[in-house]
């Protein structure tokens, strides 16, 4: 129940800075030349690809290690 809570809590945090930054953004008045979008996105979109790839294979070791940080800060070491 208390990691049901922690999670609610942590996507309504990441809700609330989501709300926050659209507020606060303002128009750019700039013009982006479609070559320059095209060359980002095929240099963006296979970095995003290989992120995901790696945290997908490393999910267990990574949740392990976040695990580890929370008891450590939580006053109990494993």
């Amino acid at each position: 129940m208390e990691s049901r809570r922690s999670a609610v809590a942590a996507v309504a945090v990441c809700a609330f800075c989501a709300l926050f930054l659209i507020a606060v953004t303002t128009p750019a008045y700039a013009y982006t030349d479609p070559n320059a979008v095209g060359l980002a996105s095929q240099i963006i979109t296979p970095l995003l690809i290989m992120a995901g790839a790696a945290f997908a294979f490393l999910r267990k070791q990574i949740g392990a290690a976040f695990g580890a940080l929370t008891r450590r800060f939580r006053g109990r070491n494993a």
